[in-house]
């Protein structure tokens, strides 16, 4: 029997890292910075006025003093001018502050005088002052190696001026349910609502893929071999649900290993199922074969293959958060195996976590279970009863 930290970093070494590559800006998103970030030069390069108003030195800056607006400075100068002392400039948010300019008086600070201006209150050194460097030095990591770029990474790289940058592309992931008894909920048709997919392809946007849904394939094995053999074009790694049961109508083991590669792996994993990884001879592609029942599937993919997806995808952080909770009542585990259990967590009054279990640890798990959870705790092998006050580790579902 194989342990579930040792499968996660078989299937960790099996799908490697994506290759990486330079790519434009506007290309990144959603990629993983395979490299350090840096700033090329310090941004802002020189002081900006951080609000509409009036350029002045802090010692000038007086309050009910009154002061001759020398010039006007506005956003498009990139140069800045001389303030000479004793004067004010008028100047627009993002516009280069004058030399010798130490500060800026907001609007609602003054009289908005033309020819000269009124403090109604004195204005402090460096007051709605943008410093220069003030988002970033030159030379600063910007966004370290392992981070994804979103949406306030690339406004910061492209406000430093980088047009390119070194990624990890994001993996393309194929999810596939197998199963003749399987209907689209759409249909109308008698049968089992194929869920895995739709809960799957959540699973793999939320690690950071590019999910693909397939539709239903039925236990026939030249179906199966067609079907996968047909994703191969755009999949970095094949998920499939299902067909794994190890009776004649569920051959996918056969069929991966006709087609290419296949091995069973028996997990200490509880809820216990039936899994397997295998590759496609095409293309080399890696394929993950987790359980038909969604519990399972679900469970299993947070086990295992969630941290390998995030580590091919070169994140820093394989994990979800993980935080240390205390048992809210006693938990009859299995020694031997590693147990899953959705929980609701809760602060005490003491300020303790407190983990309680949604299900009665003899009935499995459901799947509304699952829904209501908070996070998963993860008991060890080697626990048989944990009782309540034992601290247990726990994930926590982002939300």
């Amino acid at each position: 029997m194989t342990t579930v930290a040792n499968h996660r970093a078989a299937l960790t070494q099996m799908l490697g890292s994506v290759e990486a590559i330079d790519l434009a800006l506007g290309d990144a998103l959603g990629a993983v910075a395979a490299a350090d970030i840096t700033s090329p030069s310090a941004y802002p390069a020189v002081p900006l006025a951080a609000t509409d108003g009036y350029a002045i030195a802090s010692n000038d800056a007086l309050a009910a003093v009154s002061l001759p607006v020398a010039f006007d400075v506005d956003s498009r100068e990139r140069t800045p001018r001389v303030l000479v002392r004793g004067t004010a400039v008028r100047i627009a948010s993002g516009a280069p502050l004058p030399r010798g300019a130490d500060a800026v008086a907001a609007l609602a600070d003054t009289d908005a005088g033309v020819g000269t201006v009124r403090l109604s209150r004195s204005i402090l050194r460096g007051e709605n002052v943008r410093g220069a460097g003030f988002d970033a030095d030159q030379g600063e990591v910007i966004v370290p190696a392992g981070r994804r770029i979103g949406p306030r990474e690339l406004g910061l790289v492209a406000a430093t001026g980088r047009s390119r940058v070194t990624v990890r592309p994001v993996p393309r992931v194929v999810v596939v349910a197998i199963g003749s008894e399987l209907v689209d909920a759409r249909s109308g048709e008698p049968g089992v609502p194929e869920a895995n997919t739709h809960m799957l392809s959540a699973l793999v946007e939320d690690a950071g893929a590019k999910a693909y849904r397939v539709s239903a394939i039925p236990d026939d094995p030249a179906a199966i071999a067609a079907a996968l053999e047909d994703q191969v074009v755009r999949a970095d790694v094949i998920i499939t649900t299902g067909g794994l049961s190890g009776g004649t109508t569920d051959p996918l083991v056969e069929v991966l290993g006709a087609i290419g590669t296949s091995e069973r792996v028996d997990l200490n994993l509880l809820p216990r199922a039936r899994h397997a990884v295998g590759r496609i001879a095409e293309g080399n592609t890696p394929v993950i074969a987790l359980p038909g029942h969604p519990v399972s599937a679900l469970l299993a993919f947070e086990a295992y293959v969630r941290p390998a997806l995030r580590a091919m995808s070169g994140f820093a952080e394989v994990r979800r958060v993980t935080i240390r909770a205390q048992w809210a009542r006693d938990w009859p585990s299995t020694s031997g195996f590693m147990e899953a259990v959705p929980v609701s967590l809760d602060l005490d009054d003491d300020g303790v976590v407190r983990a309680a279990p949604l299900s009665d640890g003899r009935g499995g798990v459901s799947l509304g279970a699952l829904a209501r959870s908070d996070g998963i705790a993860w008991v060890g092998a080697d626990v048989t009863t944990a009782r309540a006050g034992d601290e247990v580790r726990c994930t926590v579902w982002d939300r």
